[in-house]
């Protein structure tokens, strides 16, 4: 088994839901209020490295693995479903009987949290999402512009051996930041569990199963029939391949009560920009709903 990379005050432990062995990764009172951190592609629970310690003083830090990422073991069906993914951190909070939460999310995580917050049986009171747009068009329909964006996908769903497939990881790890970057150690943390048997379909099957299945119901708009209405704080950084004058409105436009703060950083930025996206996390979840700004 591949060792865990050290953070001070996290334990680890293993969820089986639904036949699946899940990772999780804690830190601080589990009595406390709980917090969930949700990586992203291509990372794993250590994305939160420099933020679990400060959460950790007031919070129970819960920082799942997604199913066939990190340690957690992949579906035998290679069902990589973002619903199937949401039903997993549901399953992983009953195991461990916590019934509201506060959630952070990145990436695929901040994916998962804008289906989760949709949910009828939603657990999370608040959420701060960063670096994805939200799961439906925007006014006046899809962008052609905006879809081409999503060329980068190309080559990580593209039949390819491991290695090239892990290549493109490392990539897009080491392009992924405006400042000095990831270390070469760093990356090679993220990297490894990806060098596993399972890792390349793991990467291939998250993004396969988004262009083949989940992208044109998105576009058709299958998320607006509910409105998302928990306060909502999204961060994105500025430098971000996503981020353009349009990303806003296109957030508000199904999300009753949201902030939307563009920051200095481009897509890592629970790294890049730790100290602010922790500020940021604190203050938002220490708001009552009185606080909360809503649009006019």
């Amino acid at each position: 088994m591949i060792p865990f990379p050290e953070v001070e005050g996290v334990r680890h432990s293993d969820v089986v839901v639904r036949g699946l062995r899940l990772h999780v990764a804690e830190a601080g009172d589990p009595d406390a209020e709980a917090v969930v951190l949700q990586h992203g592609w291509p990372q794993h629970w250590w994305e939160w490295r420099h933020v679990i310690p400060v959460l950790a003083e007031r919070y129970h830090v819960v920082c799942p693995d997604l199913r066939g990422f990190g340690w957690s073991d992949p579906p035998p069906d290679g069902d990589y479903r973002k619903e199937s993914l949401v039903d997993d951190l549901l399953g992983i909070l009953r195991e461990l009987g916590i019934d509201r939460i506060r959630y952070v999310g990145h990436d695929w995580g901040a994916f998962l949290g804008y289906l989760l917050a949709l949910r009828p049986d939603n657990p999370a009171e608040r959420m701060v999402l960063m670096s994805v747009l939200p799961p439906w068009p925007p006014p006046g329909g899809v962008d052609l512009k905006r879809l081409a964006k999503l060329a980068y996908q190309l080559p990580i769903v593209a039949p390819a051996p491991g290695p090239f497939r892990t290549g493109v990881s490392e990539k897009l790890l080491r392009i992924g930041r405006s400042d000095e970057g990831f270390t070469d150690e760093e990356v090679e943390t993220f990297l490894t569990p990806l060098r596993l048997p399972h890792g390349p379909g793991a990467t291939a099957g998250m993004y396969r199963t988004f262009l083949r299945h989940e992208l044109y119901p998105i576009s058709r708009g299958k998320y607006l029939k509910r409105r998302l209405s928990i306060p909502l704080r999204v961060l994105i950084g500025k430098k971000d391949l996503f981020y353009d004058g349009a990303f806003e409105q296109m957030v508000r436009h199904n999300a009753d009560q949201v902030e939307v703060e563009p920051i200095d950083g481009a897509h890592f930025i629970a790294e890049e920009c730790a100290h602010l996206v922790t500020e940021r996390v604190l203050d938002f979840f220490a708001k009552t709903p009185s606080e909360t700004q809503t649009p006019a």
